[in-house]
């Protein structure tokens, strides 16, 4: 083995966090939530790969670069901005751009706006904006183009559907978290169905979290409920792959825009679901991805779905965010049983209190959603439902696990 060569794959903590570009005390963070493995680690120090390190560095660039640096796509047309609710999703991304607002902001600013004039081309109206905004015309009209080449990228059969057009989601329409715009790729119909449960958890789950997670997506999916989780790690990515192995209906809620494909190692998934589920996302294509998108994500994911279920979960995890947001919006949020039994996390107790159910096997899960009229069983699906009453969920222990963040 030629010694020196292995050497130069070998990063010390300090030379690892210069080589991502970020804080030692950013690595550490990163290091403890298992999004950066190191190859060893003792009271000497920690040694990172180098293959381990181009791995997260091909991650960390999507909220660092352009839109367009990270954007992935396969040619199949021009995407046309050629209706008023296209025009008007562009010049919201603009403006958003060119104030580096929230959507919120945005959208008020729209709202107290020429209706007509938002749906329409900024092009033809630049003095307009410019009063408007009180940004000179030539840099609107830069970042609209922008916006415009951004958009352009979208696969020609994307979607985009405003809140308030008869084929938004009325579940997600009720609550506050609802998007202006959603940008879909797949099955739009799959929103019609208002039988929808989220299976979320830790994005580094043991063997056991995903093993529960596939057979629970496996048995609501054979008895007719579309299987909703947000693409990430872990959790996520088991409840789609079951979902998609035995050809039932999955929707990813991510939290990129519909051209980026994150995290990487998911890539292959997320194209899968782009031909036999949906995915969903309410970030333009122009709009550079920044890490809080992922909770902002949680809130349309839980608004999607008439229940949670938070398969494993620390007591940081982002799966409690979706959590709270779905006891927030009077929507269902179920735990399984034994994560009452670990005593290295609290939040079950604690979400139990504020109305989260405790549930035994998965389907105990579809008894609660009949009784909340979320579900009802045909004569069909009853077989499939009996063959799986007594399938105990179990939840192990992963304690060294449970502190992930979930992107």
């Amino acid at each position: 083995m030629d010694t020196d060569l292995l050497a130069d794959k070998l990063f010390f903590s300090r030379e690892a966090a210069e080589y991502l570009g970020i804080s030692i005390q950013r690595l550490a963070i990163l290091t403890k939530d298992g999004k950066v493995r190191p190859l060893k680690k003792n009271s000497s120090g920690t040694i990172y790969h180098l293959n381990e390190l181009e791995k997260r560095k091909k991650e960390l660039s999507i909220f660092s670069s352009d839109p367009d640096e990270t954007t992935q796509y396969e040619e199949e047309g021009k995407f046309q901005i050629d209706t008023p609710e296209k025009n008007e999703a562009v010049t919201l991304a603009t403006v958003m751009n060119i104030l580096h607002a929230s959507e919120k902001k945005a959208c008020q600013i729209l709202d107290l706006s020429d209706q007509e004039i938002i749906c329409t081309p900024m092009t033809g109206n630049l003095s307009y904006w410019a009063d408007k905004l009180d940004i000179a015309s030539d840099i609107i009209e830069c970042e609209y183009r922008r916006s415009i080449s951004a958009f352009s990228r979208l696969k020609i059969s994307d979607r985009i559907i405003k809140l308030g057009n008869p084929e938004y989601p009325a579940l997600l329409a009720q609550t506050e978290e609802a998007p202006r715009f959603l940008y879909l790729r797949g099955n739009i119909n799959l929103l019609q169905d208002n039988r929808t449960v989220a299976l979320v958890g830790s994005r580094n789950a043991g063997e056991e979290g995903k093993q529960n997670t596939e057979r629970v997506a496996r048995i609501l999916g054979r008895n007719g409920i579309i299987i909703v989780s947000g693409l990430a790690k872990g959790i996520d990515a088991a409840a789609h792959k079951a979902a998609l192995d035995n050809r039932l209906a999955t929707i990813a809620v991510i939290g990129t825009n519909l051209n980026q494909y994150y995290p990487s190692e998911n890539m292959e998934i997320q194209k899968r679901i782009e031909k036999e589920g949906l995915i969903v996302s309410q970030f333009s294509p122009a709009t550079k991805t920044e890490r809080w998108f992922f909770p902002l994500r949680d809130g349309v994911m839980s608004g999607l779905s008439q229940a949670t279920v938070i398969m494993e979960a620390g007591e940081t995890s982002g799966a409690l965010k979706q959590a709270r947001y779905a006891l927030k919006q009077k929507r269902l949020v179920l735990i399984p049983q034994n994560a009452f039994n670990i005593q290295s996390i609290t939040w079950p107790a604690k979400f139990e209190k504020l109305g989260a159910i405790r549930v035994r096997t998965p389907s105990e899960i579809i008894d609660i959603l009949s009784e909340n009229r979320v579900y009802k069983m045909n004569a069909e699906q009853n077989s499939s439902y009996d063959l799986f009453y007594n399938d105990d969920l179990v939840v192990a222990d992963n304690t060294g696990e449970y502190g992930a963040d979930r992107h």
